[in-house]
């Protein structure tokens, strides 16, 4: 099971890779917004963000999930992610 701090590290490795910025992922604040004044993302982006997430953990965004609250900040972002790898691991341990 991934560590927080190696959770935090692949979702900004992810959404560094979405956005195609040239900056050291470990340089983005959790609390960094990523749209409007912050990393500038746009709808299209937020659909490489998902789907780098999506391949990254091996995870499946709902519809029902996809709010924009989501995309608040990579802090955001992480809690989800580690919400459902929590969610996603006693499933895959039943026999």
């Amino acid at each position: 099971m991934d560590t927080d701090r190696d959770l935090e590290a692949r979702v900004r490795q992810v959404v560094v890779a979405a956005l195609e910025i040239d900056l050291d992922p470990e340089q983005l604040p959790l609390d960094e917004p990523l749209f409007d004044e912050g990393m500038g993302a746009d709808s299209l982006a937020s659909l490489e963000i998902v789907y780098g997430l999506e391949r990254e953990f091996g995870i499946q965004v709902t519809d029902d999930e996809l709010r924009a609250e989501l995309f608040d900040s990579l802090g955001t972002l992480c809690t989800y992610v580690r919400a459902k790898t929590a969610a996603a691991a006693p499933a895959a341990q039943a026999p």
